[in-house]
């Protein structure tokens, strides 16, 4: 599920942090080490300073200038910028330009709606205006999420709009990293399609309880789903990136020889709100 990576849509607007640290898993210490790659998407372009121990970033690109990501490159780091294919937070200012093709409430956030990804029209506003306003910002790949839409909607109609979309996107010739969506990157893999260049996948290891705001380690169960599927997408020569939320100091320790072995890269994030 990848439905925890949005809280920007409240932070955007409030300024304020909703969910609180756990006390679930020891504390993460202060200091916490570099990395090669992190998830950003709830920060602007006046925090690039929490960037500074990575090299590759993802960020929501409405929060930066063009000029703002040419000073990330040239402190050489490479940037993802986020977009948002299968569904629509309200705070965004052309929400209500797709009321017409908007679908349930998404779950665990009340102000956000599944799209019809098989609209032409949806399709071209992602490729043609969202993809290239911020191809031309200078955007190294794209971080596309809520592909989860094919496991809310399995229809071939929501998984050829979600083809359609990605397709349009390689145009920019950057490279596409799918947030989630596993059920749809295995069935791109099952008809050896080449839509992506890699996948990043949340709570591998660790859990989020939204109803009180903690943090936990995952069921062994879900673990070894993941890690399966991850085998699988190595296989099919996708990158592979982990996005996991307040793992311990001794679950990191774990996580960092199973990333390592595998020659993945994984970002340890202190909460759902990804600053």
């Amino acid at each position: 599920m990848i439905s925890n990576i949005r809280f920007l849509k409240f932070c955007s607007r409030f300024f304020i942090l909703l969910i609180p640290f756990s006390s679930i898993v020891d504390a993460l210490p202060l200091d916490l080490k570099k990395s090669n790659y992190g998830v950003f998407i709830g920060i602007n372009g006046d925090e690039e300073d929490k960037l500074q121990a990575y090299d590759i970033v993802v960020i929501e690109p409405a929060m930066f200038e063009a000029s703002q990501i040419e000073k990330l490159h040239a402190s050489g780091k490479t940037v993802y910028g986020y977009i948002n294919i299968g569904a629509i937070e309200e705070y965004r200012p052309y929400y209500y330009r797709f009321r017409s093709i908007m679908f349930d409430i998404y779950e665990t956030w009340p102000d956000e709606r599944w799209i019809d990804v098989s609209s032409p029209v949806w399709q071209h506003f992602i490729i043609n205006e969202l993809g290239k306003k911020y191809a031309d910002m200078g955007m190294d790949g794209f971080f596309l999420d809520n592909a989860d839409i094919y496991y809310h909607y399995h229809t071939d109609e929501i998984f050829q709009g979600l083809v359609e979309i990605l397709g349009g996107l390689r145009h920019y010739n950057i490279p596409l990293i799918i947030n989630g969506g596993d059920l749809f990157v295995k069935k791109c893999i099952e008809q050896n399609m080449v839509l992506i260049d890699g996948i990043n996948q949340e709570s591998v290891f660790t859990t989020i309880n939204f109803e009180n705001g903690t943090y936990g380690i995952q069921r062994e169960i879900e673990t070894a789903y993941f890690q399966k599927y991850l085998t699988d997408v190595k296989a099919y020569g996708l990158s592979v990136y982990l996005l996991e939320y307040h793992a311990s100091e001794e679950l990191s320790k774990k996580i960092d020889e199973y990333t390592n072995k595998n020659g993945f890269l994984w970002y340890n994030a202190t909460g759902l709100e990804l600053r």
